[in-house]
């Protein structure tokens, strides 16, 4: 990360307090490393998540943030009442997707990992694995090639396994080339049958990239799901 600032910089440029930015490094929901005993983050990403919005609202529960990820990306969803599906839809026609992102925090929880370059494609079929962000950019057509990367949602109990199927290790103070991103198991039925990440959550994936190019098309995104 070549432009970096402290945790009291990104809490003045996000309007937040410390100790949430803080919180939200730990949780990898920002492109953080700890340098010593303090965290420091990609300035890029901290602005990404600026551009989205702050905190507006309370976030939503997993089972919740899945199912309006779902709503949005136009795909059938399961296992959610009449007047919960009528909630989401109008937060989604009211707010809109963009706005709503960062209530969709607990979606999953963001790991980093190192991988080898020869296990990525490995990875990126393991059905346990639902490709998102930069691995899922191709898929839904948009102007975008992983390199030596991987991005992906996994189901929680099936965390430790495709650790160890796939050798990832822990990364040490900068974030490595395999982000993991792990779903409450309560939640992952809205998932089991998706083969991919659905629409909404790979734009807000991209758009939270420290990437430019990965965040532009992310924000580009959002304008082209609000126009279905």
């Amino acid at each position: 990360m070549s432009d970096l600032v402290t945790v009291p910089e990104a809490a003045r440029i996000l309007d937040l307090n410390p100790s949430r930015v803080r919180a939200m490094a730990v949780r990898g929901q920002l492109g953080a490393a700890k340098l010593g005993d303090r965290w420091v983050l990609d300035r890029s990403a901290v602005e990404a998540r600026h551009r989205i919005g702050g905190h507006v609202g309370r976030p939503f529960e997993p089972h919740n943030a899945w199912a309006l990820l779902l709503l949005a990306s136009g795909k059938e969803v399961r296992g959610v009442g009449p007047s919960v599906r009528s909630r989401l839809r109008r937060a989604l026609s009211v707010d809109g997707l963009e706005k709503l992102a960062p209530r969709l925090v607990r979606r999953a929880e963001t790991l980093h990992f190192d991988g080898h370059p020869g296990e990525l494609r490995y990875l990126g079929e393991d059905p346990s694995f639902l490709q998102t962000g930069i691995s899922a950019a191709g898929e839904h057509g948009l102007d975008l090639v992983a390199g030596q990367e991987a991005d992906g949602y996994v189901p929680a109990s099936r965390l430790e396994q495709l650790v160890a199927d796939h050798a990832l290790s822990v990364v040490g103070t900068a974030p490595g080339n395999v982000r993991v991103r792990v779903v409450p198991d309560k939640a992952w039925h809205h998932l089991v049958d998706v083969e991919i990440a659905p629409l909404a959550a790979v734009a807000i994936d991209l758009a939270e990239d420290p990437d430019p190019r990965s965040a532009a098309a992310g924000r580009r995104t959002f304008l082209d799901l609000a126009r279905r």
